[in-house]
């Protein structure tokens, strides 16, 4: 969405055996047939997008046929 102008970390997680850990996932997406692309905004002066507009559902099956695996998943609409 940021056109890679915004740079997400990877999720890791420290354990510590002595301590109870309490784990609380949310997952946020959009509906199936939204398209996804950098935001407009994000392209300043003429700079050409990163990241082609694609179908969400197209992205969500590509994400899970491919199996998670980091930041990998974004090739899949790398221009």
């Amino acid at each position: 969405m940021s056109n890679d102008r915004y740079k997400s970390v990877e999720h890791c997680v420290a354990v510590d055996s002595s301590r109870a850990r309490i784990s609380v996932p949310l997952f946020v997406n959009p509906c199936f047939d939204s398209v996804i692309g950098p935001f407009s905004q994000m392209l300043k002066d003429g700079e050409k997008p990163v990241y082609k507009h694609v179908l969400f559902s197209d992205y969500w099956n590509y994400f899970f046929r491919k199996r998670p695996s980091g930041k990998a998943s974004l090739d899949f609409a790398k221009i």
